[in-house]
């Protein structure tokens, strides 16, 4: 009787557990879950990235451009990330990176609502068979970019479509590493990427990076800009 009795309970207890959902139990910030709305923190003063760019204009204007690879192989090592490259401009660290599936909760606002919204590369050629739907007769790559908008890891069009969390975690495993950095910038978009992965390549070489500082400063102003930001509903959120 009293195996009986606890075996219904157990059975009850699981009954309850599939009716309620689970995320009584795992809809918690975690490395692979940056997208709980149970306990994800409303975005405040203690923002990790893009920080000064809160309060005052900010200048990308550097004068020292370098790659950080012990901090790019950290970032590319965190669930949600396929790939990372860090450059220093001075104290600041510019991260570019891919995404991919091994991580909930990357995406934020309505890229985060709508699957699919703000992403710049096209897989659907895989349910196809194809490499490129686009032109279906052609399976040129170009060797010169990471990401070439066809069949790969996902970038998304603007740094607002990742989630807060996600890049909460980014920047601060990126402060703990290395107490002196300022400010954290972090971006997937397509054309950042390949441009960090240009530059990064002629580092690996050991050429100096000197040549790209302007290209690097003109492409940080495009993508973050200058001015203040205003945080958006889900940065309020803490999504």
């Amino acid at each position: 009787m009293k195996l009986s009795r606890l075996l219904k309970t157990v059975s009850l207890g699981v009954l309850t557990v599939g009716i309620s959902g689970r995320f009584a139990y795992y809809d918690y910030n975690s490395a692979n879950n940056y997208g709980s709305r149970r306990d994800a923190p409303p975005e405040n003063n203690s923002r990790a990235y893009q920080t000064q760019q809160q309060y005052a204009t900010v200048s990308h204007k550097v004068t020292n451009l370098r790659l950080n690879q012990t901090l790019s192989d950290m970032v590319q090592g965190m669930s949600g990330v396929n790939s990372a490259i860090v450059m220093m401009g001075d104290n600041i660290a510019y991260v570019a990176i891919t995404i991919d599936n091994t991580a909930f909760g990357t995406r934020g606002g309505r890229a985060d609502a709508v699957p699919g919204y703000g992403s710049e590369t096209n897989n659907y050629g895989l349910v196809r068979g194809l490499y490129n739907t686009y032109d279906q007769g052609n399976d040129y790559a170009d060797p010169n970019q990471l990401i070439p908008g066809v069949q790969g890891a996902d970038t998304v069009m603007h740094h607002e479509y990742l989630s807060h969390m996600f890049k909460q975690k980014i920047a601060e495993k990126i402060r703990m590493a290395q107490p002196s950095v300022q400010d954290v910038y972090i971006s997937a978009n397509r054309d950042y990427v390949n441009e960090f992965n240009a530059i990064a390549q002629e580092a690996w070489q050991g050429r100096p990076l000197e040549p790209y500082r302007e290209r690097f400063v003109s492409l940080n102003e495009r993508i973050f800009g200058t001015g203040v930001t205003i945080p958006t509903q889900t940065e309020n959120n803490g999504r």
